[in-house]
């Protein structure tokens, strides 16, 4: 039976023994008084083989339309709690897919077993469900037992137990760098339903998820917005603790938006040897996750930015060179002459491939176009010249070396050319590295 418009609400009860020879003081009624408060569009009761009669009369005693009965499978699994987890938890599955969500879902853990009370609190918080209860009484009489007729129906917040292990998740995420879980996971507290959050751990989650906001903007390359969450969320993102950011990211990220025309050469230069250096941590990133394609993709970009980064520097834009200028006219005769003229056209403009960019540096004189041109001799395993045959390029399957080992020597080696491209990048690396939170 699906929730109605007007009632949805489920109420889930196990069911005891009570005093065999006073069931309907010491069971029915009680259980009654549990289930009268409230007003339910379902009822489901949960007993064992042997007080599966004692549900039975309970539900001819209730005028409710919709009381079902979802009796343990074995005799004996009262005292199992695993069994018992295992039934309760499917019967509030089935709740769920009936279109009842956790917050319309209450569950009376009061009678039965030890073992199927506590394997119903358990199900309840598994799946998220706000609000349990059970039926108690401070009379009590010379046997301990509780007075019939004096029974309080009590009540017990989840949502502690529940944002407690949500912020331990949340933590887990942001140190594995899967940011965007962690904002899934941790509540919009500007929403709706925000006040079922508890005001004890508000700030803490408002805090990790302005950190991640931020961050997830920075790991996807976006540094717009990025730049833009940090003024957006930085105030909030400070209270992150571990996870806040620092001084360092702040300034990175707004240096990182800040992207010159690509005719002011010495500017692209300084610009592109921040982003190589970005580009380098976020591709470690990506091996440490396992994501070889990506890493192998973001490495030989790496490659092809330290190129254009010393054309740069020597007035040049592989991407826009002026086919009059008489170095690059004596270096397309050479090239011509030995068939081997590989510039593109654009708009008037020539073009230079990773390949021949390193080839005209080498031309003029540069210092590090000899290991430019032959790194992937250098460094074969990792077949990083393949870029072109991935799949998420040109070709139809995956390129990159199935062993992490290739691919982290490509990294390290790139890093040493950062290094000698610019003595500064050492210190850009340890600002772009700070995004990784995992202590591995």
């Amino acid at each position: 039976m699906m929730p109605s418009d007007l009632c949805d609400k489920a109420l889930v009860l196990t069911v005891g023994t009570g005093n065999i020879d006073d069931l309907e003081r010491t069971l029915l009624v009680p259980m009654l008084k549990s289930i009268e408060r409230g007003i339910w569009n379902r009822v489901v009761l949960l007993p064992s083989h042997t007080t599966d009669e004692f549900a039975q009369m309970l539900r001819a005693r209730l005028s409710h339309p919709a009381v079902e009965i979802q009796r343990l499978r074995a005799a004996g699994q009262e005292n199992d709690a695993d069994a018992c987890f295992g039934h309760f938890d499917a019967v509030l599955e089935r709740l769920v897919a009936d279109g009842f969500t956790p917050d319309d879902i209450e569950v009376d853990f009061t009678r039965g077993t030890k073992a199927m009370s506590a394997a119903l609190v358990l199900a309840a918080v598994g799946r998220g469900i706000p609000s349990l209860r059970y039926v108690h009484s401070e009379q009590r009489d010379g046997r301990g037992m509780v007075v019939p007729g004096t029974e309080k129906v009590g009540e017990i917040q989840t949502t502690v137990a529940t944002a407690h292990r949500r912020l331990d998740q949340s933590r887990t995420f942001m140190r594995q760098g899967d940011f965007g879980a962690a904002i899934e996971l941790l509540p919009d507290l500007d929403r709706p339903l925000a006040g079922l959050f508890p005001e004890r751990f508000r700030r803490e989650a408002q805090a990790l998820r302005a950190a991640a906001q931020i961050y997830a903007a920075w790991d996807r390359l976006n540094y717009q917005a990025a730049a833009k969450a940090v003024e957006q969320h930085g105030p909030t993102a400070a209270q992150a603790g571990e996870f806040a950011p620092t001084s360092e990211m702040d300034g990175w990220l707004r240096r990182l938006k800040q992207r010159p025309d690509s005719s002011s050469h010495a500017e692209m230069a300084a610009y592109l040897r921040i982003v190589a250096c970005d580009l380098l941590a976020n591709a470690e990133r990506r091996l440490h996750d396992q994501h070889f394609e990506d890493a192998l993709l973001r490495s030989y970009r790496v490659l092809e930015l330290i190129g254009q980064i010393r054309l740069f520097d020597r007035g040049y834009d592989s991407a826009a060179l002026p086919p009059d200028d008489e170095r690059i006219e004596k270096f397309r005769k050479e090239k011509l002459k030995s068939k081997e003229h590989g510039f593109g056209k654009n708009k008037g403009a020539l073009t230079a491939p990773r390949e021949l960019a390193a080839r005209f540096l080498k031309y003029l004189g540069d210092p590090l176009a000899e290991r430019l041109t032959n790194f992937d001799k250098s460094h074969s395993k990792a077949q990083i010249l393949r870029r072109n045959q991935s799949i998420l390029v040109h070709g139809f399957g995956a390129t990159a070396s199935a062993e992490a080992g290739p691919l982290r020597e490509i990294l390290n080696a790139l890093a040493e050319l950062l290094q000698e491209d610019d003595p500064k990048a050492a210190e850009r690396l340890q600002v772009a590295r700070s995004l990784s939170f995992s202590k591995a």
